[in-house]
């Protein structure tokens, strides 16, 4: 039996994983959850008769030595937006495998997160449905020289005047049910543009090499192109729970029909391309991807501060792209050496998207 620690274990990926161990009576034993103000984490706990940790008024030294005192084969981390980089950190410190539903802690931590995990001789497993596909993907074929991530463009990619979007419709997503935050990022393509960023450190393939490209029906999760210009591609229909599974099983637990499979007698499948006036986040996400240094971590903060202003409604919608274009017109040419590195930039590109709110 494989042991778990879940991170962010009442929010979509967290409640998703836990409806799938205990819908399919999956070997998994959970060793602890945590969660940051959820009530339900108590019960959760219960039924799984395991620790849990509410984070709300908690220290990262808590959350540290919880980890520490319920150690387990693998931890996911599903925790929301920035917060999540320091308890990825801590898992790698503590020499735990990481399945990693949380893309800010690659995007910000870039290279400086996969140098700590290799010292301390652990695997990073993404979780983000394309990412988990890619992972997979090029293990099975390691020849691969191109990265297609696709996208199902959101609730605005045929709308073509933005300027009054409510949050009600900015939150009503096509495909995919999600937090607050990230389905605003997958109506402004920002979170696209933070799986780009994600995939370049991930799999070490610098921004020309990674592409994008619309498919509504959300089937096809990633496609890779190998050295003989041959495509593959991994396709199911639009559900978490197989790349949850997938990452903390990581090959060690037979899985059979996690999801539901195909139906092929009745399928269309669709692929567009994006426009780079109408989602420039995205464009400017592969900018990030190619300067590195602190335009990631510029891009991912800017970005979060921008979409908080937008759900509390203090700026429109198309402010929030505004926002990020601006602040990453500042000089964030940094040395990426160390957690406070990484802090210093994440501390001024805030300070600049609150100045640019206000």
């Amino acid at each position: 039996m494989r042991s778990i620690l879940i991170l962010g274990a009442t929010g979509s990926i967290g409640s998703t994983c836990i409806k799938a161990i205990t819908e399919k009576k999956l070997d998994f034993k959970i060793n602890g959850l945590v969660s940051f103000a959820d009530p339900k984490t108590a019960m959760l706990a219960k039924d799984f008769s395991c620790p849990y940790l509410l984070m709300n008024g908690k220290k990262d030294e808590d959350l540290y030595a919880f980890l520490d005192s319920n150690r387990a084969d693998i931890v996911l981390n599903a925790i929301a937006g920035s917060a999540g980089l320091k308890a990825s950190l801590s898992v790698i410190n503590l020499k735990m495998d990481l399945a990693l539903a949380n893309k800010e802690s690659i995007v910000l931590g870039g290279s400086f997160l996969f140098s700590e995990a290799d010292r301390n001789g652990v695997k990073i497993i993404p979780v983000d449905s394309e990412h988990s596909c890619l992972y997979n993907l090029i293990k099975a074929f390691p020849d691969t020289k191109e990265l297609i991530i696709t996208a199902s463009g959101g609730p605005f990619y045929d709308r073509k005047d933005t300027s009054g979007v409510t949050i009600k419709e900015a939150l009503n997503h096509p495909t995919w049910k999600m937090g607050k935050k990230i389905t605003i990022d997958s109506a402004t393509l920002a979170n696209k543009g933070l799986e780009v960023i994600e995939a370049g450190f991930l799999f070490g393939f610098p921004a020309s090499a990674i592409k994008v490209t619309v498919h509504r029906q959300s089937i096809v999760h990633s496609i890779v192109k190998v050295r003989n210009g041959a495509f593959y591609a991994q396709l199911t229909p639009p559900d978490m729970t197989l790349p949850i599974i997938s990452a903390l099983s990581d090959g060690n637990l037979d899985l059979v029909d996690i999801v539901k499979p195909l139906d092929f007698t009745n399928l269309d499948l669709t692929f567009r391309s994006w426009d780079k006036n109408q989602f420039p986040l995205l464009a400017a996400a592969y900018s990030c991807l190619e300067k590195k240094q602190g335009w990631p971590i510029a891009f991912n903060m800017s970005n979060e501060v921008a979409v908080n202003a937008f759900l509390s409604e203090r700026i429109s919608y198309n402010r929030i792209s505004e926002i990020v274009l601006n602040v990453l017109e500042k000089n964030w040419e940094a040395d990426i050496c160390c957690l406070k590195d990484i802090q210093d930039v994440m501390k001024a590109s805030e300070e600049y998207a609150r100045k640019e709110i206000s």
